[in-house]
């Protein structure tokens, strides 16, 4: 099912691109909520192509990063005006998250300077989790991997003939995982549920790209 749904996506993509004209670009920064994560810097890019004068079809290009140290003051050195202070690291994390996603796009007339945007996609992503407790000398590091989804909604202001900028409000749908066995040779899926809501601001700039 899965190895169907894969080349199901990659022929709509294709057949898309085949019957779509103007090409357009996105630059997106802002922040994301995960369930099982902290909220973390959120990018993406996006290459697209426009179907009518509302319709577009894109790859998109996410990047979630999170990183968290404790650290711990360990000596403070005083010489006459000035002063110097050791700090030790005792514990680091990270995790980052790679989404690709293929995408349809609405852009729809509000006023007459603001515009409705619309943005849903099917993907897979990947997630890399790390941590090293040096107080206690442990360290690990995972791999899991996944379908997700998304649904952007926002509004886009034109800048000029040539770009957008536009801002947008996202949910974000994916539990990677990992499949493994116990002692007993019983299958286990270990997971991180990634779902969350977040906040995104852009550029768009046409025919560039793709």
């Amino acid at each position: 099912m899965k190895h169907l749904l894969k080349s199901f996506m990659i022929l709509v993509f294709i057949t898309s691109i085949v019957f779509a004209q103007g090409k357009y670009t996105e630059f997106k920064v802002g922040l994301l909520g995960p369930e099982d994560a902290a909220t973390g810097f959120f990018g993406g890019l996006t290459f697209g192509r426009s179907v009518d004068q509302n319709l577009g079809i894109a790859l998109e290009f996410d990047i979630y990063k999170k990183s968290y140290d404790k650290e711990e003051e360990i000596d403070t050195t005083q010489i006459h005006n000035i002063s110097t202070t050791d700090v030790m690291l005792t514990f680091e994390q990270n995790a980052w998250l790679f989404p690709v996603f293929f995408q349809f796009q609405y852009l729809g007339e509000l006023t007459p300077v603001l515009h409705l945007k619309v943005t849903a996609g099917l993907g897979y992503e990947f997630l890399y989790a790390s941590y090293n407790d040096f107080e206690n000398k442990r360290e690990d590091s995972f791999f899991f991997h996944g379908f997700a989804w998304h649904l952007d909604a926002g509004v886009s202001y034109p800048l000029s003939r040539a770009s957008d900028f536009f801002g947008e409000v996202l949910y974000h749908s994916g539990s990677p995982s990992k499949d493994k066995k116990d002692r007993n040779g019983f299958p286990i899926r270990t997971e991180m549920d990634m779902s969350g809501f977040g906040l995104r601001v852009g550029l768009r700039v046409y025919n560039f790209g793709f």
